[in-house]
């Protein structure tokens, strides 16, 4: 996984401040299961502070995700929380055998939306299909994930 700031340019002219890249190895290092949740912000493990905003997320199929299982037709992605698994983006379609979706808008429901506690943001994966659908199956692919964050909590406080 790749977490790549963007500068005020691409804020100015996308709308986004941060690129977000995994690839067919951040899925399957999920192991034997049907799902992995993979923490894209912060990075890794850990929390960003209460204040966070999520203003936007959007989701670009770069490639199409595949699996040494030829079953396997289904890779769903959904960007959230632990409280809330689909908060930003509810299901995507990534697999070549199933019907791929190239490019993909948040959830207007929840967006934008305050942190009122510590939290992290996931990136949620989901197999269906094929004779034992694992995502450790996953043998290729590659999806960019894209956010507007903004630190309410560094704002100036009314005097």
């Amino acid at each position: 996984m790749q977490l790549i700031p963007l500068g005020s340019e691409a804020i100015i002219n996308k709308g986004f401040s941060h690129k977000i890249i995994l690839d067919y190895a951040d899925v399957a290092a999920g192991g034997a299961a049907t799902t992995t949740t993979k923490q894209i912000f912060p990075e890794g493990t850990g929390t960003f502070a209460a204040g966070l905003a999520v203003l936007r997320c959007a989701a670009k199929l770069v490639t199409a995700f595949d699996f040494s299982d030829a079953g396997i037709t289904s890779l769903t992605l959904e960007v959230g929380d632990g409280t809330d698994p689909n908060r930003f983006l509810d299901s995507m379609e990534l697999a070549v055998d199933g019907t791929e979706v190239l490019y993909k808008i948040g959830a207007v429901a929840t967006s934008p939306y305050a942190y009122l506690v510590a939290d992290g943001i996931d990136a949620l994966f989901t197999v269906a299909n094929g004779g034992s659908p694992l995502v450790n199956e996953c043998t290729s692919g590659k999806v960019e994930i894209y956010l507007l964050l903004s630190d309410l909590s560094d704002m100036t406080k009314p005097q």
